[in-house]
């Protein structure tokens, strides 16, 4: 029996040599690993893009629409990491917005990205009230902008400022004071439009971006950033009312994710938009066939 004692101790000795062994070597790896990884999270039907710049900035395109969000973050940013640098809500809408309503219990957002719309529905409203109550700073995306993080590029294409005077009304005459505008227009057309570039590599993002909002940024003098890119999110999860072939001709892209959820009500992704990506030879990838999709940067 006492024979039977030593030998336990020392298998739980070497499990928890192994178990130190492997956290040094974790620990390490992530702290010295200086790859860029971008990983559209699988949260159902919603949109959610995880980007961590060089081991150094963490940035969050979109949250989907709950808590799922939380465990895509947990298993992809490091254990002891929970301060998001950047966080973008490319449109007042919850399958966009509601897992921020569950990560601002948990990480530490320093600055928020938003167009200047408001949405009147409580779940935005109360998001609001955290974003307030938690000080964090709203930047509103009111024309073009470029963010340098950590050496690389995010390029914001849309809302511009000519779009946003003719089709927002606000309480006050500017944007200031955190103002956010109501429009007549459908949501999706102030759907922010961004592109991450590092070195050669460019992938464009663009929430649920509407066709009108596509051929206005291809019509644009200043447009040579969008053409060619490595990797396309394709807006409003694959629906009829997103994707255009005069946008895919200008973009060109080797790859699309569409991040929509598995047996959804609405159709999609839209057979028309799969055919046009086919006919193009772009390499389609979707989160309800593959779940979660991580792509490693220079690869």
């Amino acid at each position: 029996m006492e024979e039977i004692n030593i030998n336990g101790r020392r298998f739980f000795s070497i499990l928890l040599a192994a178990g130190f062994l492997f956290f040094i070597y974790y620990f390490f790896w992530n702290a010295f690993n200086q790859k860029t990884k971008i990983v559209f999270c699988d949260v159902g039907q919603g949109d959610a893009t995880y980007i961590r710049i060089k081991n150094k900035v963490d940035v969050l395109i979109d949250a989907g629409p709950d808590r799922k969000i939380l465990s895509c973050l947990g298993h992809n940013m490091p254990f002891w990491d929970k301060k998001i640098e950047i966080a973008i809500i490319s449109h007042p809408q919850k399958d966009h917005f509601g897992g921020f309503l569950f990560l601002l219990d948990r990480y530490k957002i320093e600055k928020i990205f938003l167009p200047p719309l408001d949405n009147p529905s409580l779940s935005f409203q109360i998001l609001k009230g955290k974003i307030i109550k938690k000080s964090i700073p709203m930047n509103l995306i009111t024309d073009e902008k470029n963010l340098k993080l950590a050496g690389d590029n995010l390029v914001f294409f849309w809302p511009t400022a000519e779009f946003l005077a003719k089709n927002l009304i606000f309480a006050k005459k500017n944007y200031t004071d955190n103002i956010l505008g109501k429009s007549t227009l459908d949501d999706n057309n102030f759907s922010i439009v961004c592109l991450f570039q590092e070195e050669d590599f460019k992938a464009l993002f663009t929430g649920d971006a509407s066709p009108f909002v596509l051929n206005s940024i291809v019509s644009k003098e200043k447009n040579q950033l969008i053409e060619k890119i490595n990797l396309l999110k394709i807006p409003h999860h694959g629906s009829k009312n997103g994707l255009t072939k005069k946008f895919l001709m200008l973009a060109k892209p080797q790859v699309a994710v569409i991040s929509v959820g598995k047996n959804n009500g609405y159709g999609h992704p839209n057979e028309e938009i799969l055919a046009m990506l086919e006919a193009q030879k772009v390499k389609i990838k979707r989160t309800d066939k593959e779940g979660e999709i991580i792509f490693k940067l220079p690869n």
